[in-house]
């Protein structure tokens, strides 16, 4: 009988995490059946799983149709990247239905902290772990006065979204550009505080911002596979310019386990962090979800995707996991690229 898991709608990186399950199960010659969901037509994500499955348009009918869906095909474990703080309110009814639930955390408490920037930063500072320190702004005279005001000295400035993720709205402030900077190069990220004061004080309303330092880095992005705070398997990704090195081991490394084992994660987790003037990292943030770059992690010889699946499917021990991602790691420098597949209009795996 086939061991069977279920990734339900999630971000960016659900097509890789699908691909990263597929190939361990080659590797370890492990019967996986993959299920994948999607509210939307996501063909090019639904058509790499062995079955597809439309999810409902109306999210009342969300946990009826998950039950439903478990019991039906004898699902055993389920992922779930987007609306975890649903899926976590109703784990007690879904873990009743035999499967094995995971969002990233085991506490709803937890990914509210993880999604508030602002918050995540006290609590790290609390716990007297690194972090870059951040101010909550409300208003644009509020951010107008702190900016005058040199909150973090002769450190430059920058600001995102409280709450967001792939670092939308991230922009660092640079008197040296041109006012149009932000339209010719908006890739660059950088615009003169002036302007953006102006456009943010002629919106009707404004989204709670942090303001932070912005740091030399380089950054780090720490993809892992976490059990109720313990980590067991990680790939660090360095990155300078357009490239990515891939890293086991280094302060940054350490830095973003411990953030991870600190906020209780729980599933497939990312912790980013960048390094101060003096070449000492700093906590960014936590993203208890897969990370967009995830997939990036095969190149290692570690797949944390693949990993998981075994580990959720009780094919593997956590031991096991812990010796495998150190015996098989192999540094590796990585460059994203676009690409294109296939798309098909009709699904020919698609349940009913």
């Amino acid at each position: 009988m086939p061991y069977k898991i279920w990734l339900t709608e999630g971000l960016s990186s659900q097509r890789d995490i699908i691909n990263g399950i597929k190939l361990t199960a080659k590797k370890h010659q492990a019967e996986i059946f993959t299920y994948a969901s999607h509210k939307h037509q996501r063909n090019e994500i639904l058509s790499l799983a062995d079955s597809a499955i439309i999810e409902p348009a109306d999210n009342s009918q969300r946990l009826e149709f998950i039950l439903n869906t478990i019991n039906k095909y004898n699902i055993q474990a389920i992922h779930a990247a987007r609306h975890a703080h649903w899926y976590e309110t109703h784990r007690q009814q879904i873990e009743a239905s035999g499967a094995r639930l995971t969002t990233g955390a085991r506490d709803v408490a937890m990914l509210d902290l993880a999604d508030d920037k602002v918050a995540f930063a006290q609590r790290m500072q609390s716990l007297n772990l690194p972090v870059v320190p951040s101010l909550r702004v409300d208003t644009p005279t509020q951010l107008r006065e702190l900016i005058a005001a040199q909150p973090f000295g002769d450190l430059p400035l920058c600001v995102k979204p409280v709450t967001g993720i792939y670092g939308m709205g991230f922009w660092q402030f640079d008197e040296r550009v041109s006012p149009m900077a932000a339209f010719t190069h908006p890739d660059a990220r950088r615009v003169n505080a002036q302007f953006y004061l102006q456009a943010l004080e002629a919106a009707p309303s404004m989204e709670p911002l942090v303001l932070m330092p912005y740091l030399p880095g380089p950054e780090y992005s720490v993809d892992m596979l976490v059990e109720n705070g313990e980590v067991l398997a990680a790939v660090a990704r360095r990155k300078e310019g357009a490239l990515q090195y891939l890293e086991n081991s280094g302060a940054a490394f350490e830095l973003a386990k411990a953030c991870a084992s600190a906020m209780g994660a729980d599933g497939l987790v990312n912790v980013q962090t960048r390094n101060d003037a003096s070449g000492n990292p700093l906590l960014l943030e936590i993203n208890l979800r897969p990370s967009g770059g995830i997939g990036y992690t095969r190149f290692s010889g570690v797949n944390i995707p693949g990993l998981f699946a075994l580990r959720q499917l009780g094919l593997i021990n956590q031991q096991q996991v812990i010796d495998q991602s150190r015996r098989d790691f192999s540094p590796a420098t990585v460059r994203a690229i676009s690409d294109v597949v296939a798309y098909d209009a009709v699904l020919a795996n698609q349940l009913q």
